[in-house]
């Protein structure tokens, strides 16, 4: 039987969440949030997640604290991040990926490229963790 990848989707956009879930539900588990206090929230409430996907500009905590928290976090360093963004310019893509992220797209995107993304980045996370011994 095939895993079930459960994706976290923090996005403060409900047109942006409704085309993820819509996109991603077939083949992955979707949660969505509205921001990245609320991310934090039921991430720390024990809810098991294989990805996340964040834009970067929200309210309350944006994208980059976000990113931040979860780096710092022994519990969640490991977690794969894809930040989701409408800034396009070469400093923004950068500061996120040396924060932490493991990818970085621009607003608008293509929605299947959204999923073979996260396709993507999970299989890389499962080949690395091939032959890991799971103690952190």
């Amino acid at each position: 039987m095939k895993k079930v990848y459960h994706v976290l989707v923090i996005e403060d956009d409900s047109f942006i969440r409704k085309v993820l879930r819509q996109t991603l539900k077939d083949d992955f588990e979707v949660t969505t949030t509205e921001n990245g206090m609320e991310g934090m929230a039921w991430l720390e409430e024990g809810h098991p997640v294989d990805i996340i996907l964040s834009d970067i500009q929200m309210p309350h905590m944006d994208g980059k604290n976000l990113i931040s928290m979860l780096r710092a976090s022994p519990v969640f360093r490991k977690l794969p991040i894809i930040i989701l963004s409408t800034y396009a310019d070469s400093d923004t893509r950068i500061a996120c990926l040396k924060l932490g992220a493991d990818d970085y797209i621009i607003k608008p995107f293509n929605p299947m490229e959204v999923k073979t993304k996260i396709m993507t980045v999970l299989r890389r996370v499962e080949a690395n963790s091939v032959g890991q011994p799971n103690a952190d």
